[in-house]
């Protein structure tokens, strides 16, 4: 096993460090590679065969060969980097290489948010992708665009077996009991921490905070001043994004949104203005005000965070569970200035809730503007990367959590969690906790635009010294604004 004892680099090593492997400098438009490697300038590929405009979809149909027996050449738009693109790269190419009758073609887009604003362009007449890897926070949008091949479709069409995939994975993208996307890989949050602080200040490394109000008595031991009485670190690093308001409400079991959180009908109000959120808002201005807690801002990069506990100004930070290969390669750099120890555990919630987490995940769709044929091989690449062994390889090489069950009894991931027990740590967390309309989040058409209006009353509370129930009350007004307008537009 590895020693965890790891030194990361000086402030600029280390920005360059995180950057590269953590990928977090992606900016928009980017380049794509074929999964061998091959650029695509622009950052898409157009994908092989006639492309049918958005709104007149293809149906799936009993899986043929293309007419010409010739390869059928299809395209996937994803968002990753990093560790996790050498792993989906890798996988493709290892896909590309075991048969002849399909070609995956993987196409960078940008941030999350950049490839939905591209498809959503594409929708009006561009060229789309034959397959579209996207986080959770667009379900219900794309299942609105009326552009989206069901998997359901293929599925009862050969009747394929569902029974090793994850219950809570497959309830995700399940609406009207049909799955409309294939759930690729989870995710939970987790509380990242050098273990080496906790032992300074007496802290037992072995048990982390459980909730926020242990967080914050941890981070009054934590927190360090120079002889001038100049801050030189905080308990937490923390960042402007409403997904932080998203972990609270899923780990206290509450709700997000009305309707079981739009899972039983479309969600009309939003409801994470209640007791639970207000709570944690008042707390997260307080941490910020109190120098508890450091405020890095909006994060563009998703790498800030890190990078603070990086270079030793924090001792603490909340992240994805998708970032854990990427950190420990960077942690395994061997670099020189502050030693991190690194440990992992179920990121904190408000005192009184579940202790485990909520769920996040990457899923798969297809496209009905595809051809017949590039569906059905869109369809055989899914079916592969579902398999317990691609499963475990994904796992080992990024940090996703498999929706394969029999995956974790694999070697990769029996190594992985070997050599890195903050992997096991993950997956436990995951394996654990309940399948619920509040622990499986919110569908919400317009969930960008929601999380946009939560940020910006964020940034008024601890930039500007808003009142923090004030903040969370106007996020909700705005957002419930903008949730009937969304409806109305699609009734």
């Amino acid at each position: 096993m590895s020693s965890w004892r790891r030194v990361v680099c000086q402030a600029g090593a280390l920005l360059m460090a995180f950057s590269l492997l953590l990928g977090l400098t992606a900016c928009g438009g980017g380049g794509g590679d074929d999964g061998d490697g091959t650029a695509t300038p622009g950052g898409s590929v157009t994908p092989a065969g006639s492309v049918t405009p958005a709104g007149s979809p293809t149906p799936a149909g009993s899986p043929t060969p293309a007419a010409s027996g010739e390869t059928v050449e299809i395209s996937m738009w994803h968002s990753e980097v990093a560790a996790n693109l050498d792993t989906i790269q890798a996988l493709t190419r290892r896909f590309n290489s075991s048969q002849s009758e399909v070609k995956v073609k993987l196409a960078y887009q940008g941030t999350e948010a950049e490839e939905m604003t591209k498809l959503v362009a594409s929708l009006g007449g561009g060229q789309l992708p034959d397959i579209v890897y996207m986080n959770e926070a667009s379900t219900q949008r794309l299942i609105d665009s009326g552009a989206i091949a069901p998997v359901q479709d293929f599925i009862d069409q050969e009747s394929y077996d569902l029974s090793d995939l994850d219950k809570k994975a497959v309830a995700y993208y399940t609406l009207d009991d049909k799955l409309w996307a294939m759930p690729f890989g989870m995710i939970v949050p987790l509380l990242y921490y050098n273990k080496i602080p906790f032992r300074e200040v007496g802290l037992d490394p072995e048990k982390p905070p459980k909730d926020t109000e242990e967080l914050r008595q941890a981070s009054e031991k934590l927190v360090k001043r120079d002889s001038n009485g100049n801050l030189t670190r905080t308990g937490l690093a923390i960042d402007i994004t409403a997904w932080h308001l998203d972990l609270v409400l899923q780990e206290h079991g509450d709700l997000y949104a009305d309707n079981e959180n739009g899972r039983d009908g479309r969600a009309t109000e939003a409801l994470f203005n209640g007791p639970t959120g207000q709570a944690f808002f008042q707390w997260w201005r307080d941490m910020v005000k109190d120098d508890l807690a450091i405020n890095v801002g909006r994060n563009l990069t998703n790498a800030d965070t890190f990078l603070a506990m990086g270079a030793g100004r924090t001792a603490m930070t909340v992240g994805s569970s998708s970032a854990l290969r990427s950190v420990v390669d960077v942690l395994e750099g061997g670099l020189a200035q502050t030693e991190v120890e690194l440990g992992v555990a179920n990121q904190p919630g408000v005192p009184g809730g579940t202790g485990l987490p909520g769920v996040y995940s990457r899923a798969l769709w297809i496209m009905n503007s595809s051809p017949k044929e590039e569906q059905e091989a869109a369809w055989k690449f899914i079916k592969w990367l579902m398999e317990p062994e691609q499963q475990a390889e994904w796992y080992a090489g990024s940090g996703f959590l498999p929706v394969s069950i029999s995956a974790y009894e694999l070697p990769a991931a029996k190594e992985i969690e070997a050599e890195y027990p903050q992997f096991k740590v993950a997956a436990e967390l995951y394996l654990a906790t309940s399948s619920s309309p509040a622990t499986l989040g919110p569908i919400l058409g317009p969930q960008l635009d929601v999380s946009e209006f939560i940020n910006k009353q964020i940034e008024e509370m601890l930039i500007g010294d808003k009142d923090p129930i004030d903040a969370i009350n106007d996020a909700a007004k705005d957002s419930n604004e903008i949730i009937a307008e969304y409806n109305r537009r699609i009734e």
